[in-house]
């Protein structure tokens, strides 16, 4: 048996860089004057110097060379008071950087709920893609914030929206450990036998992953036991594979197959 110990590294690569890394890229960042200012002040969360700079002149949409606006990196960094003071003057909110990440995505990320609130209130695009796929559901549910979850839900984010490696917010919680958020998209609608590109689905990465309850979650939601993805390995091979004796022994007494290579 090939081992595949990394076959469902679903949330692995992360959200990579984009505006997420962009305090660690700072140093990247290069943009005149007092437009430069604005961005150092907003990821500082000075409001007093925020507000002066915008008298003097700064444009409050000007990005940086990797597409970051002041907007991004206060909502990033949690400053509240940058950020309604720039949606006050007019910052656009559903600006994207370089790779198509956005203020919202930024905040989800970081579980900064009230400025979640405040960009969906001025209109953010709830349903907003990274270049790769990734939604702003799809970063809170990986980062297990379940109220910003919630809240994107009942704003109307899409539940089962892919990645571009057909990966769903499901998936992502599954393989995460996130119970409350698992539970909180299924109560939403999340469809559980969603498969990613590689036939994988969330009931997979959470038996891979050794998690129990998330895993009884899906099955009494109705995750079929033995489904194959593209190279025919089922939840029950994964956790064998990983040791994970509670989880096999789970599936094991819910009917999985022991043995689902040798039938048609």
């Amino acid at each position: 048996m090939i081992s595949k110990t990394n076959r469902l590294a679903i949330c692995k690569a992360g959200i990579k860089t984009s505006l997420i890394a962009a305090v660690a890229l700072w140093a990247t960042i290069a943009i005149a004057g007092v437009n430069e200012a604005l961005i150092e002040a907003a990821m500082r969360g000075d409001l007093p110097e925020v507000e002066r700079l915008l008298a003097k002149g700064a444009k409050v949409n000007a990005k940086a060379n990797i597409g970051v606006t002041a907007l991004m990196i206060a909502s990033l960094k949690g400053h509240q008071d940058v950020v309604e003071a720039l949606l006050d003057k007019g910052a656009e909110v559903n600006n994207k950087d370089e790779n198509g990440a956005t203020a919202l995505m930024a905040a989800s990320q970081e579980g900064h709920r009230e400025i979640v609130q405040a960009l969906i209130a001025k209109r953010a695009m709830v349903n907003a893609k990274k270049n790769d796929g990734w939604t702003a559901l799809m970063i809170a549910s990986m980062k297990g914030h379940r109220d910003i979850v919630q809240t994107l839900l009942a704003k109307g984010a899409e539940v089962n929206a892919k990645a571009n490696i057909g990966v769903t917010a499901l998936m992502f919680a599954s393989e995460k450990g996130h119970q409350e958020v698992v539970q909180a998209l299924l109560d939403n609608g999340a469809e559980v036998n969603s498969k990613d590109k590689n036939g994988a689905t969330a009931l997979m990465a959470a038996s891979q992953e050794g998690h129990r309850e998330i895993m009884q979650a899906l099955l009494a939601t109705g995750a079929a036991i033995n489904t194959k993805d593209n190279d025919g390995w089922t939840a029950l091979m994964f956790a064998s594979q990983k040791g994970h004796r509670e989880v096999v022994q789970t599936l094991l007494d819910k009917g999985a197959d022991v043995n689902p290579k040798n039938k048609a």
